[in-house]
């Protein structure tokens, strides 16, 4: 080598991306999963609040009182699963639980609601015959309300987005190549 010709320059290693050990890699697909669980649970949790927004007047607070009752209400009816589908016999069985309905104070309590709006959105809830109140003063949803085709296909429409809440959980969540 002379000294007047600069040195060869030496191939420089061609940058490798950081080796991910499996377990981060599994992170990270947890993360991607709960990114997409969460995304797809507010998207399913705002229809279902418009779509029932849609029935009780465009009142939230309405949405979230009914949910309450609706809730307690399906606690009721768990055991009547296999019941006779004659609606007075499901009706009469329903009513005869001793665990069915809400006092206006367990309403507020559980959704956050002061008992004074709750007791007046109780009272329209009444008039538009989507809530009932029992000799005991506990508020209840109707059977004839559950089984209405607006409320029925209200329910539908979350249980469908469920399904596809479901679907997309188990499609992002499969190992590559299966």
């Amino acid at each position: 080598m002379d000294g007047d010709s600069p040195p060869k320059a030496r191939p420089r290693p061609k940058a490798q991306a950081p080796q991910t050990a499996p377990s981060q890699a599994v992170r990270s697909d947890i993360a991607t999963i709960t990114k997409l669980e969460l995304y797809f649970a507010v998207r399913q949790f705002t229809r279902t609040m418009r779509r029932f927004a849609e029935l009780l007047d465009r009142d939230y607070d309405m949405v979230m009182i009914f949910f309450v009752v609706v809730e307690s209400c399906f606690q009721s009816i768990i055991p009547l699963g296999g019941a006779t589908a004659d609606p007075a016999a499901l009706e009469a069985a329903y009513l005869d639980s001793i665990s069915i309905g809400l006092p206006i104070l367990a309403i507020g309590e559980a959704s956050g609601i002061p008992r004074e709006t709750v007791r007046r959105k109780v009272k329209r809830l009444t008039e538009m015959n989507y809530l009932a109140s029992l000799p005991n003063k506990n508020i209840y949803v109707p059977l004839s309300t559950l089984l209405d085709k607006a409320v029925v296909d209200a329910f539908a429409n979350y249980a469908t987005d469920i399904d596809q809440l479901v679907k997309n959980l188990q499609y992002y969540s499969r190992q590559p190549g299966s």
